[in-house]
């Protein structure tokens, strides 16, 4: 488990190695002064929230000891003005034609709206036609700028209390997604070891996940599927043109065909899309077993990687926006080519150098899927 960072469109918030430090939570009063100057009335912070040193005044800060600390009289002060943020989400054009829904505020965020709606408009993913997906004029569609993209997650995991329930607040995570910092205290998370599954070996544990709505390429793609070793750190994304269970399953089947079976891939999507997809992956692959699991787990296992996929998406967007699906191998190719910073190694060399057979069929495992969702995963 991590901790949260906590202020909305904080430049800083991707930097890992940023000072942060806890909510007074064992001080109401300064507490809630702290609340007050985010302007954050109707959220409670956990033990895992942080705010960056970037909110503090310098007179707040202690940098007198070997670590950097706050003063006893500490409170945030540097925050983006309510003016800032409401222009921020302000439609950036003016015309929209009738009838036509306006875009999702990110300060209404959840995960059911992020499955299901888009700037135009809305319905269940699971139809046969795309979410979201209306036919405008090629004029329109010029005067548009790139649409916000967000991680889909299911509206289960914003229910768990150690899970930050800030997106409302209009604060520290970036538009697209959250963003954690790293826990001093991970060790006491794991005080159950029935209840911890270690990572010891590639293409064992996998996370899934689907980024979008991306801005639509000249191919018809708007989604982007990204399935993640989290031991190895390689990385396999695919463009998709629409958030259907089917399009998931058949890239899930592609890629297994080429590396092999793995333990389970742990996906934060909605349950019931996991099952539609695991449904297709037994009619393919003629297995029995459940590939698909899900745990809200996925994105925070490997933080490092899910960092490093959110700056490739955002790069795409920005500088191929109409064919980001075209330079999208490559991208791919370089991240996994490069030395990680946390094992030091190639993902190419650890997964693909080690002379590994892929295994080609089911792995069994002694825990059943509900155990795994339970659990809690450790990843080098």
């Amino acid at each position: 488990m991590g901790r949260y960072k906590c202020v909305y469109n904080c430049e800083s918030s991707s930097d890992s190695d940023l000072k942060c430090f806890k909510f007074p939570l064992y001080n109401p009063r300064k507490l809630k002064q702290w609340l007050n100057n985010m302007k954050l009335e109707d959220w409670t912070p956990s033990r895992f929230s942080v705010l960056c040193i970037n909110h503090f005044e310098e007179q707040y800060i202690d940098r007198t000891g070997k670590c950097v600390t706050l003063t006893g009289n500490a409170v945030p002060t540097l925050f983006t003005s309510s003016d800032d943020i409401q222009k921020a989400k302000a439609p950036i054009s003016p015309k929209r034609k009738p009838g036509k829904q306006p875009a999702v505020k990110a300060t209404q965020t959840s995960s059911t709206q992020c499955l299901t709606s888009t700037p135009s408009t809305a319905k269940p993913s699971t139809h046969n036609k795309e979410p979201g997906h209306a036919e405008e004029p090629p004029g329109d569609k010029e005067q548009n700028m790139p649409e916000r993209w967000r991680i889909i997650v299911d509206e289960g995991l914003m229910k768990i209390k150690s899970f930050p329930h800030f997106f409302h607040g209009d604060y520290c995570v970036p538009q697209r997604d959250l963003q954690w910092a790293p826990d001093d205290s991970l060790s006491a998370e794991y005080k159950d070891p029935e209840k911890v599954i270690k990572v010891t070996e590639p293409w064992q544990w996998l996370g899934l996940d689907v980024r979008g709505p991306l801005p639509e390429t000249l191919n018809g793609h708007r989604y982007m599927l990204t399935l993640t070793d989290y031991f190895s750190k390689w990385v396999e994304a695919l463009p998709m043109d629409a958030l259907l269970p089917e399009h998931v399953a058949k890239h899930i089947v592609d890629i297994i065909d080429h590396f092999g079976f793995p333990l389970r891939i742990l996906s934060r999507l909605p349950c019931d899309m996991v099952q539609k997809i695991n449904k297709e992956l037994k009619e393919h692959l003629k297995v029995t077993i459940s590939l698909v699991v899900h745990h809200r787990q996925t994105g925070s296992a490997d933080l490092t990687t899910e960092q490093l996929i959110d700056r490739m998406v955002s790069d795409l967007v920005e500088e191929h926006s109409p064919d980001w699906d075209v330079y999208l191998p490559a991208k791919v190719f370089s991240l996994c080519f490069t030395e990680n910073s946390q094992t030091k190694e190639r993902p190419f060399s650890v997964l693909c150098c080690k002379e590994q057979e892929p295994v080609k069929s089911p792995r069994g495992l002694d825990c059943t899927d509900s155990k795994i969702q339970e659990s809690t995963f450790v990843v080098r």
